[in-house]
């Protein structure tokens, strides 16, 4: 897809999301990670200051960063309903939540430049991540879509248009 970006230099970007996709497919990834997931921004943090150790703490942001990553890159968002008058009021909560999961990127890179240097090619990829992570999250939806065959989620309007049909 035409995406207005170079794809030189960020073949390890491309090796990353190859690697998540994989885990995600085979169940991996939650099963891993289903410890270090949580749903609020001070949530994360708490978990990550318990962690105590710079690699716990790029573990819990990092794995929030790919929940979040695939949830709003794959998929329409992380399932939640919110009324509209509450998005109306406190606007789209997506946009947050793909922030929250770029600011993540950029922590768990930070944490992981604390690490052994065998961990600085990771943090290069995650800040290379961060950086460029809506033409990322592009690509995963272009991805779904035409790939994946993965389609959106009927809106409760289409679910009862389709339930009276049906009847």
């Amino acid at each position: 897809i035409e995406t207005d970006h170079e794809s030189d230099g960020d073949e390890e970007v491309n090796m990353y999301i190859a690697g998540l996709l994989h885990s995600l497919a085979h169940g991996e990834f939650y099963a891993e990670n289903a410890g270090r997931l949580a749903v609020s921004p001070a949530d994360v943090c708490e978990k990550a200051e318990q962690s105590g150790t710079a690699c716990g703490k790029a573990a819990i942001y990092r794995a929030n960063a790919d929940h979040r990553f695939v949830a709003f890159g794959l998929f329409s968002g992380d399932g939640v309903r919110v009324s509209r008058y509450r998005r109306a009021m406190t606007g789209d909560p997506s946009e947050a939540h793909l922030e929250h999961a770029r600011e993540f990127y950029i922590w768990a890179a930070q944490h992981c430049t604390r690490m052994p240097d065998r961990y600085k090619g990771l943090a290069v990829t995650l800040d290379k991540l961060a950086a460029g992570f809506e033409t990322y999250r592009r690509v995963l939806r272009h991805m779904a879509a035409n790939y994946m065959d993965l389609i959106s989620r009927l809106s409760p309007g289409e679910v009862w248009h389709l339930e009276r049909a049906a009847q």
